[in-house]
């Protein structure tokens, strides 16, 4: 009788584990479905605040087009601990200028993708697909 009600408190405690520990996969997106991937924008832009949420940080860049109006964008950014491997964490700070390279949202909002962030001095952090969405 002990070892049954050992086995079904050790499978109640199995399955929990494993139903909370997908939890995450299952809410994470693909970012194919919101951002267009295919196409990469590149502007000069100032970086007004950085957001460090899990479980994509959020970069926020004012962008001023062609007429001079000034749009704030929200860019999505990869992990903490992919910023923290690239660099980016040590040297983002607000205020200052970058390049930024993004994928546009697909519904036309000044939301993106992070691609990369390219310093004054032309040092360039991130630049891949696979950089950006770990």
């Amino acid at each position: 009788m002990q070892i049954r009600k050992a086995a079904t408190a050790f499978a109640l405690f199995l399955g929990a584990a494993i139903l909370s520990g997908q939890t995450p996969a299952l809410a994470h997106h693909a970012v194919q479905g919101q951002f267009d991937v295919d196409k990469t924008v590149t502007v000069d832009a100032v970086l007004t605040r950085i957001e460090l949420v899990n479980p994509h940080p959020q970069v926020y860049f004012d962008v001023k087009d062609g007429k001079g109006v000034v749009t704030n964008w929200r860019i999505e950014a990869p992990a903490i601990a992919a910023l923290r491997r690239m660099g980016l964490l040590r040297i983002l700070k607000v205020g200052t200028s970058y390049k930024v390279e993004y994928s546009p949202a697909r519904n036309g909002q000044p939301n993106a993708l992070m691609r990369a962030i390219i310093t004054a001095d032309g040092k360039r952090y991130g630049g891949s697909l696979q950089d950006v969405t770990q």
